[in-house]
């Protein structure tokens, strides 16, 4: 099995010989030469195919081996380069990790020393190589200019996204569960000066307080049971990047004085420490709660919501953006089939097109996992989807009357949930599909409300 791609260069033949045989022994692919100038052919003519490392004599033929060194870090600065040398100086040293070498190599050879520096030297060049190309992955993934959309809807809120993206500015991104905040918010990232750096996010509605505090600040050994070591948090580790906070408005008051701390000072403290630490990261936070009635209400900081609200982008609900339901269904077809050529049958279609979709995006993707696996030929026919979307009013649909004096959405939301709570039978897990929420998120909501079986009340 192939372990890698070696060049070599040296004056004597009996060195090229030498590491060729013992490398390629080894599994490495090894091309030789015996000049400066011929190295620097191979490296061009190598064009994407370039070699995990290059062992270049100090003292190459036609040209100083430190000015092919040199020639070779401006031209290709991620190929890896360890320099041979009879000589063992500072001075030689010192130049060779200015310029920008790895390591060096005393000849006479020795076989361990030379394995053991080209093996972790290679593998360090194929974890760089596979993390440039994750980070590629995940560009390609939340690039803004593939993001999916034909709706006047969400067309505003991309624009103000890519809009508000160049500055620092906090963003709080508003919208129901399922819409896609934390795409807008990967949009807002990877159209900033910050794009190269880290991405991260974090659910605050899905772990205890206590590990979501070790989650964001990070603690030090022995802060509590379990604690066996020092641990970075996402704050430290989206440093230059930008951190994701979903669900901003289930922090407890305790973790929303230090957040808001972090916001104003740049400053906070792990867990169990004593020592203050700083961080340059860029915030958005996300939540589908109203927080200026829970700041009213007394359940979430006025300070800390003014610190997250500098500019706020209100993603729409797919039922009001319906254009883009034939355009997702399409891409989330091409995503799960197995088999190219699967369409939509007309019926089908409009079945989608009606549907209300209270899990929004979300659901509707979930929706055509279900049906790529239930067509059979190339058609998804209208019996391949769930039955709830064959009703002329869906379960999605809110049909229910509302009472003439006006409602808080709080208010509103209740009754919807209760609604369909009980049109599910009160079966928490089919509950909570339908509104496209956590069941932890629909049992919390159901306490709120005090929302119970009928033979429960």
């Amino acid at each position: 099995m192939e372990q890698g791609k070696i060049f070599v260069c040296d004056d004597e033949e009996d060195i090229q010989r030498l590491l060729q045989q013992m490398l390629s022994a080894r599994g490495y692919r090894v091309e030789t030469c015996g000049s400066g100038a011929a190295l620097l052919g191979m490296l061009e003519e190598a064009d994407g195919d370039l070699p995990d490392l290059v062992l270049l004599d100090a003292k190459a033929p036609g040209r100083d081996g430190l000015e092919v060194l040199r020639r070779i870090k401006a031209a290709y600065p991620a190929v890896p380069a360890v320099l041979l040398s009879a000589f063992a100086t500072v001075r030689t040293a010192v130049d060779v990790m200015k310029l920008g070498a790895l390591d060096y190599l005393l000849k006479p050879l020795a076989a361990e020393e030379i394995y053991n520096l080209v093996d972790k030297v290679v593998e360090r060049s194929r974890l760089v190589q596979e993390n440039r190309s994750l980070k590629n992955e995940i560009r390609r993934r939340f690039d803004p200019e593939q993001v999916i959309f034909c709706s006047e809807a969400f067309r505003s809120v991309f624009k103000l996204a890519k809009k508000v993206a160049p500055s620092e500015a906090s963003v709080l991104v508003l919208g129901e569960s399922g819409t896609g905040k934390e795409l807008i918010a990967s949009t807002i990232h990877y159209s900033s000066r910050r794009s190269e750096e880290r991405f991260l996010t974090i659910n605050c509605a899905a772990i205890t307080d206590t590990l979501l505090e070790s989650q964001l600040f990070g603690h030090v050994k022995g802060s509590f049971t379990g604690a066996v070591g020092n641990q970075r948090g996402l704050v430290e580790e989206a440093s230059r990047g930008t951190l994701f906070l979903d669900e901003v408005g289930d922090l407890s008051p305790a973790l929303q004085a230090k957040l808001l701390r972090l916001l104003q000072e740049k400053e906070f403290i792990p867990v169990g420490s004593t020592k203050v630490r700083h961080a340059d990261v860029r915030f958005i936070a996300a939540t589908n709660k109203d927080l200026e009635q829970e700041v009213a209400r007394g359940n979430f900081r006025e300070d800390l919501f003014y610190r997250l609200n500098v500019v706020t982008l209100h993603v729409p609900p797919l039922r009001e953006r319906r254009d883009d339901i034939p355009l997702l269904a399409e891409h989330f077809i091409h995503k799960y089939a197995a088999r190219p050529g699967l369409t939509l049958s007309s019926a089908a279609a409009e079945r989608l097109r009606r549907y209300a979709w209270p899990g929004n995006v979300r659901e509707l993707e979930n929706t055509i996992e279900m049906a790529v696996i239930m067509a059979d030929g190339d058609m998804i026919e209208a019996d391949c989807l769930p039955g709830k979307l064959a009703a002329e009013q869906p379960p999605g649909d809110l049909d229910f009357d509302l009472p003439d004096a006006p409602m808080s959405l709080e208010e509103v939301e209740k009754l919807y949930i209760e609604k369909v709570y009980r049109q599910q039978n009160y079966h928490k897990v089919n509950t909570s599909e339908v509104l496209g929420i956590a069941r932890k998120t629909l049992d919390r909501k159901l306490r709120q409300y005090q929302i119970c079986r009928q033979d429960e009340e």
